[in-house]
């Protein structure tokens, strides 16, 4: 057990250094993003998917509470681990419903909390498990302990890893499954054993649990090691893990048929929608530069490292033709790696939006290329000081790592929230419309500001009899005006003002902030 601590020793170390950098930011976090109150209300609404179902289905011309949104994001202590529920919600979205389960679960051990924490606990457990798998995983391609913690130290402390963390929604998990998947697949070409096999088959079934994207990677890695598997003449191998990998599928289509709804299904997320996403040829460049834009910029301390290592390598260009002769540069890295790139390129040009949160699983197998440079020069573990020597480099490169982390934020925090919090607590009993034509997705960008008003009517006609009762006499009201065409109503903003003017006689108008889904406003009587 000594020597077992004694060996992961500096994992541990590094992990602590990640916690740390994790922790900081998380208590940094003062909101959420559209997709992340999704996440929250799906995993937590009793039979309720989404905010329009709180009021059967049609918010018009209905004040909602806010003890009503309260219920929709978190757990009471009435509907605590109502996994059906949860299933319900998802058979109803268009995701599968595995990390909803677990974001329920942590909800339900923490009843009436009305906060961020339950969720950002889970996702720095499943970050550290996407941490660990990947040092396995490189430890089991290179041997090497310090190729090992680079990948970890450059992965851990990356913009990209940190925002995965931050944002809650399935990514994580996703990202954990991506790299356990990889393990599972090294372990089947190197070993074969039966355990291997059943890692397989769970990392696939549980992946496409997570979420749908899983399979792009799954599909390419699956079918490099059946290739490989037969080049070597390995045909018993490759049919007995084309087998267990098919099984994983069985059971996840099994488990949650609705998938097949969600796949034909007309909508933005859905396989229709990525088949329109194909045909469209003439966005592939347009989408690739942006993925490649937004990716590099993230990526920093990665790319840099990247491009040191691959110089050192020029360097020692004749030690790897060395190497490449007794045939020990681990090329087989390369049946990880390259699906990896497939699938980032398919995914650039398929996905719903153009947000590179779909690629976020793909990033610590791509830092298993600077993990694999890293072994070419540094080579296998040995002992005494030529050991600890070869952790030097592991120690610059998490000093690039923490740079970065501290220079450019992660993604995700929307500090600026607290700040429209507490400007809006000024106005927190005072009567709140929302203009919108019955769609969710602008009330619910605008629930965490909304959860402010005791509550708030909403409604899409300016001269509906509803404002006037709902008013009962007060001569002032905060007016939020849902903006977006492509998501909802779609409204002017001015003509709304002056609708609401000329039924309410409220003429002094005070623009209080714009977040691109919606104007908010003060309006007041003169």
């Amino acid at each position: 057990m000594l020597k077992l601590e004694k060996k992961h020793t500096a994992l541990l170390a590094v992990l602590i250094i990640i916690s740390a950098v994790c922790f900081l930011f998380a208590g940094r976090k003062d909101g959420m993003f559209i997709d992340e109150i999704y996440t929250y209300g799906l995993s937590n609404s009793y039979y309720a998917p989404f905010v329009t179902d709180i009021k059967g289905g049609d918010m018009r011309d209905t004040v909602m509470t806010r003890q009503e949104l309260v219920d929709y994001l978190f757990v009471g202590e009435d509907d605590r681990f109502a996994y059906g529920s949860v299933y319900y919600n998802q058979v109803n979205d268009v995701h599968p419903p595995l990390h909803y389960w677990l974001l329920h679960t942590a909800s339900s051990l923490a009843p009436e909390q009305h906060n961020m924490w339950p969720a950002l606990v889970l996702d720095y457990i499943i970050y550290m498990g996407a941490l660990i798998a990947l040092y396995a995983l490189a430890v089991k391609l290179f041997g090497s302990r310090p190729a090992a913690l680079a990948a970890v130290c450059l992965y851990g402390l990356s913009v990209i890893g940190l925002s995965t963390m931050l944002m809650i929604r399935m990514y994580v998990l996703l990202t954990f499954f991506t790299v356990l998947l990889a393990y599972a697949a090294v372990s089947v070409m190197k070993h074969g054993r039966k355990r291997d096999y059943v890692l397989l088959w769970l990392s696939i079934f549980l992946g496409l649990l997570t979420q749908y994207y899983f399979v792009f990677y799954a599909f390419f890695l699956c079918a490099a090691v059946v290739v490989f598997m037969l080049c070597r003449r390995e045909f018993k191998k490759a049919l007995v893990f084309a087998l267990w990998a098919f099984a994983g599928v069985g059971v996840f289509v099994l488990a949650f048929p609705a998938c097949f709804e969600h796949l034909f299904a007309d909508a933005l997320v859905s396989g229709g929608n990525a088949v329109e996403n194909i045909k469209n040829v003439a966005q592939y460049s347009e989408r690739l530069e942006f993925f490649n834009e937004e990716c590099s910029e993230r990526m920093r301390a990665i790319r840099y490292v990247s491009v040191a290592l691959a110089a050192l390598c020029l360097v020692r260009i004749r030690k790897l033709i060395a190497d490449f002769k007794a045939k020990n540069l681990r090329l087989d890295t390369l049946i990880v790696l390259l699906p990896a790139f497939v699938t980032y390129v398919l995914v650039a040009i398929i996905s719903p939006v153009a947000e590179i949160r779909y690629v976020y699983n793909l990033i610590p197998i791509f830092v298993l290329g600077d993990a694999l440079m890293l072994y070419w020069l540094l080579g296998t573990d040995s002992e005494g000081w030529a050991q600890l020597l070869k952790y030097v480099p592991v120690m610059l490169i998490g000093a690039v790592a923490l740079w970065y982390a501290r220079t450019l934020p992660p993604d995700y925090l929307y500090e600026e929230h607290e700040e429209l919090n507490i400007m809006l607590s000024e106005y927190a009993d005072t009567p709140c419309i929302y203009m919108d034509d019955n769609y969710p997705a602008p009330i619910t960008f605008d629930m965490l500001q909304l959860i402010v008003f005791e509550d708030f009517l909403i409604t899409a006609d300016t001269q509906s009899p509803a404002i006037a009762d709902y008013l009962d006499g007060r001569g002032r009201m905060v007016v939020f005006i849902d903006l977006s065409e492509f998501w909802s109503s779609g409204f002017d903003a001015e003509e709304v003002l002056d609708g609401l003017s000329r039924s309410t006689g409220f003429e002094n108008i005070t623009p209080l902030y714009s977040n691109g889904f919606s104007d908010v406003y003060l309006m007041e009587d003169i």
